[in-house]
């Protein structure tokens, strides 16, 4: 029957925090401990047995006395050293010779059944270890070596020889446990002492890997402490501050090593050297500090000095870095003449890294040239392959900073040395900000065909072809996208339906479920992903730019690739929740981010934009910190605006998706940072204007935004126009028009009018909210009284609506329009049976007509002739007067042929078919159909 590790007898624990406590149960053993003791029971047998048999012999009674304290060690080591059954040590001889003539498996055969016999003997499981980790079988060699060091708790061999298979197989903590025994092993030889130190190294590395940085600090702070010349214990301790977040501590840990340097003559008795590993070291760090000025500063000085330079402090005063390069000699020349040739000899090279990183500072100080020149030392490189990294870095920090032209100087020779995506990629961005679309189509074409599922490079492509007027190809892509889109969606949703079962682990300590406490983002971790998010935005943003104005070019296939483009900033502006508070009246104050200390430590780097939008967005409000209130991502809101706006009418004339349009405006108007603002919220209730016209949704959509105009600007001629225009034709523009709400509105607002106007209260007036101190109120309001007896008429009600024309006409006797409305109430009143004296009011009604016809002809164009004949061709068929209605009906069919360019305003077609309703109703139908075959018929 196989042995298999899994079924072994041994204790197993899945509590690492528990191995501490673990180690000191189980006893290890010492070379100087009871010496005799240990003779004596293995020479005459249980030191024990033979005392009491010699109490007995004397006719004294056995004592019972409490076992000693290395009575559990003793057993231990006699359980593991004493001679094997003679059955198992032939079992075990066999497998040895089997091993040695490489039969691997008789040899196992012969351990295991050698195990049966002695299961608690360590040597069978040695052996069953190196059988298994010759046959390749890692996992059951570390459980056999686990076996055998728990079998031999003395033997610091076995344990790290189980510590290292764990590490290997990724077994943390069972290695944590494997290293720790041998920490624990008391003893004060100097092997032992030595394998102690590479220990704990070793298990605060994992520590690190784990994630439990205070533990990983605590092995190797005292390793530094025990011995601060040793340069790996003062990197790994740096690289646990880096993890933490605790900049400042490691920069402090290597400057503290850098004056101890620089303060002695000769090498330093105490600190690591400072070398140029260790400077390339720090500047890491200040990079990662965003501290510019300070890396510059630090180079110059500890180059300096590692050259024996640091008299020439002339240096400092220039702003560039010309000792390092050929200017030298001429700034020599020019500092100190005297000693030119003294000076001009000395070493003043800088390794190629360091070089670079103080182009990166440079560049980062926004110093363009200087840093140019530090990046083109790369091209002088002897071996340009060894540098392709930083040929990459020099490339992608000049396009992060919109120096394109430069950045493809360095790309260019990238890809040359060797292929690389990444640089395509963005080789492909900086031709295209540079509108050489046509070799940017050439670059991407290559990336997409050794990446084909990369979405966000096939809509640049579909950019590139756009500007290149290639729309069919450019088509082709966007429904590509649109299905890719489609089915990743699908085949997320089955992932995460499926389960799928992981490896059984043959680890005897299995791994803690969570190896690792997620800590949130700090500042710095928010600023460097902010900022790669900025520069995602902003390029999206100039693409969807160029896209716009080439649109009438591209057309439907221009119109998607911006709109694929426009739902990713959507989306990403969306995420994040201070835009949308729960509570909209919640001033808005900037975007809330965490203020964190610098020594938390990090997580890792944020994947997705939403991502990061959502976990900024939530915070403790007591330790928030905003940010600007103008802009978000590079784009201001202004700018945020015109993308939700343009996209929603992209939707709807290209895609024809009103609803869709309409729902992402209403989404972009819950936003505080919209609504809150008064432009902005009225660019977005106009647009929804808009649609709700198109929708011909007049009850809802256009009432209520057009009232939200009314009460923006109170008492505004141009709204009150608007108003009027929002309802111009139609029933169901009638019907919402009518509506007794907008009755007893426009009455409260009239009523707050009259208050201003005659200076005293009138009941029911409506609240002013303008300043009124620069206006003074001497006249009607000629639209406010307009409106409202536009209301009072659409109810068949005309003695009222007089009323309130008469007010208007007292003053503005003039206006075609007011004079028009007045007449038309008047010959209406005059057809209703309670009207006193009819054909009075009907004189009256004409005369006013007459003088909207008088007034109405002052410099009238040809729209304005055919208004007028048409009118009064309408009111004499409407009281019954045919022959003068055929009459002006007629002169409106004249003027059709002046206005067949502008058939919108043209009154053709209700002249003609009233005409012919008038020839019908007389018997003339042969003067009707000629009516209608001419001016009726398609």
């Amino acid at each position: 029957m196989d042995i298999d590790p899994e079924l072994s007898t041994m204790p197993a624990t899945n509590d690492v925090d528990d191995m501490d406590s673990l180690s000191d149960d189980i006893i290890t053993f010492t070379d100087d401990e009871d010496d005799e003791d240990y003779v004596l029971e293995n020479e005459y047998g249980n030191g024990d047995d033979l005392r009491d048999n010699l109490r007995l012999a004397s006719g004294f009674k056995l004592k019972k006395q409490p076992k000693s304290q290395h009575y559990g060690k003793r057993r231990a080591m006699r359980d593991a050293m004493k001679a094997m059954d003679p059955e198992a040590l032939d079992y075990l001889s066999k497998a040895n010779t089997a091993y040695v003539n490489h039969k691997l498996d008789e040899a196992a055969f012969y351990c295991q059944q050698a195990v049966k016999i002695e299961p608690k003997h360590p040597k069978p499981y040695n052996l069953l270890g190196l059988i298994s980790e010759e046959k390749g079988d890692l996992k059951k060699a570390c459980s056999y070596s686990f076996m055998a060091a728990e079998l031999t708790h003395w033997s610091s061999e076995s344990w790290f020889n189980a510590a290292k298979l764990s590490k290997e197989l990724g077994y943390i903590d069972q290695a944590i446990y494997c290293y720790t025994q041998i920490i624990n092993l008391k003893g004060d030889s100097r092997e032992l002492a030595a394998a102690r130190d590479e220990c704990i190294q070793e298990r605060s590395m994992l520590y690190k890997e784990k994630g439990q940085y205070g533990r990983a600090l605590e092995g190797l702070q005292k390793l530094h402490l025990k011995n601060p010349k040793n340069e790996t214990y003062v990197k790994n301790l740096a690289s646990v501050y880096v993890e933490q977040k605790r900049i400042n501590d490691a920069v402090n840990l290597y400057m503290r090593i850098l004056d101890s340097n620089m303060k002695q003559s000769g090498p330093p008795p105490f600190d690591p050297v400072f070398g140029w590993s260790e400077l390339n070291i720090l500047c890491e760090l200040f990079l990662t500090q965003h501290s510019w000025r300070m890396g510059v500063k630090i180079i110059k000085t500890v180059a300096r000095w590692i050259n024996n330079r640091t008299d020439e402090v002339w240096w400092d005063d220039q702003d560039d870095d010309c000792e390092f390069d050929s200017r030298r000699a001429q700034m020599i020349h020019k500092k100190r003449p005297s000693d030119y040739n003294q000076f001009l000899g000395r070493d003043f090279e800088l390794p190629i890294d360091l070089r670079f990183k103080l182009g990166c500072f440079r560049l980062e100080l926004d110093q363009k040239e200087e840093a140019l020149s530090h990046f083109r030392s790369l091209f002088a490189h002897t071996d340009r392959y060894d540098v392709v990294d930083l040929f990459f870095d020099a490339g992608r920090n000049l396009e992060k900073h919109g120096y394109y032209k430069e950045a493809l100087e360095f790309l260019e020779e990238l890809t040359r040395l060797e292929e690389s995506s990444e640089a395509s990629v963005l080789k492909a961005r900086c031709y295209m900000e540079l509108f050489e679309y046509d070799h940017a189509k050439r670059v991407l074409l290559e990336v997409i065909s050794k990446n084909p599922d990369d979405l966000d490079l096939k809509l640049m492509l579909a950019e590139a072809f756009l500007h290149t007027e290639d729309t069919e190809n450019a088509r082709k892509l966007i429904i590509e996208v649109e299905e890719k889109k489609a089915l990743l969606g699908v085949q997320d949703e089955e992932e995460l339906e499926d389960d799928v079962s992981e490896e059984p682990s043959l680890a005897i300590i299995r791994n803690s479920a969570t190896l690792k406490t997620e800590a949130k983002p700090t500042d710095e971790e928010r600023n460097k992903a902010e900022d790669h998010a900025t520069r995602l935005v902003k390029n999206k943003f100039g693409r969807m730019q160029r896209i716009l104005q080439s649109l009438d070019k591209s057309g439907k296939v221009g119109a998607a690739t911006w709109l694929k483009l426009a739902d990713q900033l959507i989306e990403t502006f969306t995420g994040v929740r201070s835009f949308f508070p729960k509570n909209r009246k919640t001033t808005f104050k900037g975007i809330p981010i965490y203020r964190r200390k610098q020594s938390l430590a990090i997580s890792d780097q944020l994947s997705r934009l939403k991502y990061l939008a959502d976990d900024m967005a939530v915070g403790d409000s007591s330790r928030l910190e905003m940010t600007s209130k103008t802009e978000f991502r590079g784009l201001t809101y202004d700018e945020w605006l015109s993308v939700f706006i343009q996209y929603s009418f992209l939707l709807r004339y290209f895609k024809h998706d009103l609803d869709g349009a309409v729902s992402i405006l209403e989404e972009a108007l819950t936003g505080s940072v919209f609504s809150q603002n008064k432009t902005r919220s009225m660019l977005l209730r106009l647009s929804l204007l808009i649609f709700g016209i198109l929708q011909e949704d007049f009850t809802e959509a256009v009432s209520n935004n057009v009232r939200y105009l009314l009460t923006s600007a109170q008492f505004s001629p141009t709204i009150y126009d608007f108003f009027m225009c929002c309802f111009s034709s139609g029933v169901g523009a009638w019907a919402a028009f009518s509506n007794y709400n907008h009755q007893k509105y426009f009455l409260r607002q009239l009523k707050a009018y009259d208050s201003l106007l005659t200076s005293s209260k009138v009941s029911g007036s409506a609240q002013v909210t303008i300043d009124t101190t620069q206006f003074s109120f001497t006249r009607e309001h000629p639209q406010l009284l307009y409106i409202y007896a536009c209301l009072l008429g659409s109810n068949r009600t005309f003695s009222s609506p007089i009323v309130y024309l008469t007010r208007v006409y007292r003053q503005y006797n003039q206006d075609p329009t007011i004079c028009f409305m007045l007449g038309l109430a008047h010959v209406h009143r005059s057809m209703q049976r309670n009207s006193n004296n009819r054909h009075l009011q009907l004189l009256q009604g004409i005369s006013y007509l007459l003088e909207y016809k008088e007034s109405r002809e002052k410099g009238a164009t040809i729209y304005e002739k055919q208004e007028i004949e048409y009118n009064f061709g309408r009111l004499f068929h409407m009281l019954g007067l045919p022959t003068l209605a055929i009459h002006h009906y007629t002169k409106v069919l004249g003027y059709h042929d002046d206005l067949l360019d502008d058939p919108t305003y043209d009154m053709l077609m209700e002249a003609a078919y009233n005409l012919s309703l008038i020839y019908t109703i007389n018997g003339n139908t042969a003067l009707a159909h000629s009516i209608y075959d001419k001016y009726l018929t398609i």
